[in-house]
Order: C-alpha cells, then sequence, then structure tokens
C-alpha cells in the first residue's frame, strides 16, 4: 500500500517536471529573424501607362525562407517614372520613360531593384528641327515619340552629329536630367551646317534636324 502510494507521488512529480520543462522551453524560444530579402524580379521593366507585379522574398536567421505577404514597405527612388504600392508583394506602375530605384523594406531589412519604364515607339521625332548656335555654345532638343511631344524618349535617344556625311567630335550632345532634354554642345565647332540625326533602342527609326554653326566673331 505504501509502495503503491510511494509510486503515484513519484509519477505524478515526474509529469510536473515535464510539463515545467516543457514551458521552460517554449518561453525560452526565439523567433527566427529575417535577414535578408530578395526583389523579385530584380529588373522588373514596364511599359508606360501599364503595370506589373513584383513580389519580395524573405530568408530567415534559421535558414528558411518564404515569399512576403504582408509587412514589406515599398518605395520608389522616382515617383515621376515609376510607382509601387503594396504590403507583401506589390504593383509596379510605369509613369514616364526612364529608370528608377524600387526599395523593398521589412523589419529593417531593405534589398533594391531597377525598375525601366519604356515606351512601345511606332515613331520618332526631333523638335526644333532647325537652330543656329555659336562656335562654343550649347542648344538643346526634344526627342519625342508617336507623334506626341508628352512622350519624351530624350532619357534614351542617341543624336549623331555628321557634315558631310562624317561624323564629327565638336559637337557632343547628351542627355539633361534638369531640362529633359538632349543638349548638345559646340567645341570650337567649324561654321557651317550639320546633320543631327536621333535615333532609339530597339527601332531602326530615326528624326533628322538641321545645326548652323555661325562664327563667334
Amino acid at each position: 500500500m505504501l509502495t503503491g502510494r510511494k509510486l503515484a507521488l513519484t509519477l505524478a512529480f515526474a509529469v510536473l517536471i515535464a510539463v515545467s520543462a516543457g514551458i521552460s522551453c517554449k518561453g525560452f524560444f526565439v523567433q527566427p529573424t529575417l535577414t535578408s530579402i530578395t526583389v523579385n524580379p530584380t529588373a522588373p521593366s514596364v511599359e508606360v501607362g501599364d503595370t506589373t507585379t513584383l513580389t519580395a522574398y524573405g530568408v530567415y536567421s534559421d535558414g528558411t525562407g518564404s515569399y512576403l505577404s504582408s509587412g514589406v514597405s515599398w518605395s520608389s527612388s522616382d515617383t515621376a517614372i515609376a510607382t509601387v504600392a503594396g504590403s507583401g508583394g506589390a504593383t509596379l506602375t510605369g509613369v514616364s520613360t526612364g529608370t528608377a530605384t524600387i526599395t523593398a523594406s521589412s523589419q529593417s531589412v531593405t534589398n533594391t531593384a531597377t525598375a525601366t519604364v519604356f515606351i512601345s515607339v511606332s515613331s520618332i521625332a526631333i523638335s526644333p528641327t532647325s537652330q543656329s548656335m555659336g562656335e562654343n555654345d550649347t542648344v538643346s532638343y526634344l526627342v519625342y515619340a508617336n507623334g506626341s511631344q508628352a512622350n519624351n524618349i530624350s532619357s534614351g535617344a542617341t543624336i549623331t552629329v555628321t557634315q558631310n556625311g562624317a561624323t564629327v567630335s565638336t559637337i557632343s550632345c547628351s542627355y539633361d536630367s534638369t531640362d529633359l532634354e538632349q543638349d548638345c554642345t559646340s567645341s570650337d565647332a567649324t561654321p557651317g551646317t550639320y546633320t543631327l540625326t536621333a535615333t532609339y533602342p530597339g527601332t531602326t527609326l530615326t528624326a533628322t534636324a538641321t545645326l548652323t554653326i555661325t562664327s563667334s566673331s
């Protein structure tokens, strides 16, 4: 009788210890923390006026990983080019041609992707089609697509300057992000008439303009 009572007490004590140990272990369990984020796709592209979907994949301190369905903060470095919105996955919207850095953040962990916004080009034009400047001066040109100056593609366009069919190095053109146009600068260019030819990547389309260099004297 006594032995049976001692056995029952021993079993009860053992169960109590097991329960306590389980509670203790559970109390000390540390949730894995987010260690990295990957934005997919890493180099998204979207047409002006269209949208595409971005996702954020997270890897945790215990080595596990999963797509994040919430708790992600998204931002765009240039909302005039692209906007992004969402809390897990996100919607990227193309506003105007160019590139923007898209940032995904969660639990103080961030990563970025470079978004390219493009336009389907059926025609290109350059404006003005004729102007003049001195031997050491700068003029600006707008390169646009599909018959509308609202479709400014100057940032991606290339302007080549020739005279009598030969490329010249005394006049150079490059994109100015301030005025959103191509600035062409003359460096001791010989007075005369030059042809400017605008091209755009992915097409064989061209547009031309005439530039006259006048004597500075």
